[in-house]
């Protein structure tokens, strides 16, 4: 059994990934940003914000250099957990998004996170952890943009 993530959506400041798990313990699943197949955050997102946040690791991002990332940085762009100001350029930070769960089928109480990590590579990832069988949306946000 497994957990999986599959893009329902695709904006230019928004993606959406309907998570399924027909696992009854603890799972996780893993959305990359190397550009590999679905799901990928370079992969899946359009020219945008979105997209400039899926490139970190090859353009940098805010005052982050190109190259490997920590956890912290990778919570800074998409989890807009930056108490460090690691991203912050001049006083601004640059958009960073916002991951959310929506529950999809209440009966089955799931329990389901999400959080940002990076790969051994020091590429960004988002993981889905879930804890029951569910299925539920994760959405990723660019915040106060257009289409968000």
């Amino acid at each position: 059994m497994a957990t999986t993530a599959s893009l329902v959506y695709a904006g230019h400041n928004r993606l959406r990934y309907l998570i399924t798990s027909t696992t009854t313990g603890a799972d996780s699943v893993t959305i990359t940003s190397t550009g590999a197949v679905s799901p990928d955050l370079k992969t899946d997102t359009l020219a945008g914000p979105l997209k400039n946040m899926a490139n970190a690791f090859e353009n940098g991002y805010g005052q982050l250099a190109a190259g490997a990332l920590t956890q912290a940085k990778s919570r800074a762009i998409w989890l807009s957990d930056d108490p460090a100001n690691l991203v912050t350029v001049n006083g601004a930070m640059p958009i960073s998004a916002i991951c959310q769960i929506v529950e999809r089928d209440a009966s089955l109480d799931p329990d389901v996170s999400v959080d940002a990590n990076v790969d051994g590579g020091g590429h960004p990832t988002i993981v889905v952890n879930t804890n029951n069988q569910c299925t539920a949306y994760l959405d990723i946000l660019g915040p106060n943009t257009i289409g968000a």
